[in-house]
């Protein structure tokens, strides 16, 4: 399991690059493609549609938590600034060609499934993790000139500008 990470684009693989931080301090690199992060983004975001179903304006307050949610990374990141986690030349990698996505009681769990048997890794989010990390996913689908066309409007207003770790302690 993963206890930091960074998401950024590659141009030159015109991919998203997550670098892992595993607890063993070694890092393992996962390459997504737009085409799976689009199909990933529209399951998340209508997971966390289910969240606020009750409320009389759903789409004002998705969009008022995922505000929150950039506004607290933000202010964690200058609180406490943690680099990029930089994966050295011998780190594995591999592409992503599956995300198993299951609820847990306060967020959900990635698992991110590769070619080989051994080509896994899970990522637990909570809410507001996940909110945080579709902020920074957003930022690079901006980077990559790729379309928002798939992505709710609550969801295509706010971006975190720079690549930046994730660290699990950050993101309560």
């Amino acid at each position: 399991m993963a206890q930091r990470f960074t998401t950024e684009y590659s141009d030159t693989e015109d991919r998203i690059r997550i670098s892992h931080q595993l607890a063993s301090g070694d890092v393992v690199v996962t390459w997504l493609t737009h085409r799976l992060i689009d199909r990933v983004v529209v399951h998340f975001s209508d997971w966390l549609q289910t969240q606020t179903k009750t409320t009389s304006e759903p789409a004002l307050q998705q969009s008022f938590a995922q505000q929150s949610a950039a506004a607290a990374l933000a202010q964690a990141t200058a609180k406490e600034a943690t680099p990029p986690v930089e994966p050295p030349l011998s780190a594995q990698e591999w592409l992503v060609l599956a995300v198993d996505v299951k609820q847990q009681p306060d967020g959900i769990s990635l698992q991110f499934r590769g070619r080989e048997q051994s080509a896994q890794l899970q990522l637990v989010l909570s809410e507001r993790q996940l909110r945080q990390w579709l902020n920074i996913i957003r930022s690079q689908y901006v980077r990559a000139e790729w379309s928002l066309s798939k992505w709710p409007a609550w969801l295509k207003e706010t971006a975190i500008d720079e690549p930046m770790a994730i660290p699990t302690s950050l993101l309560h």
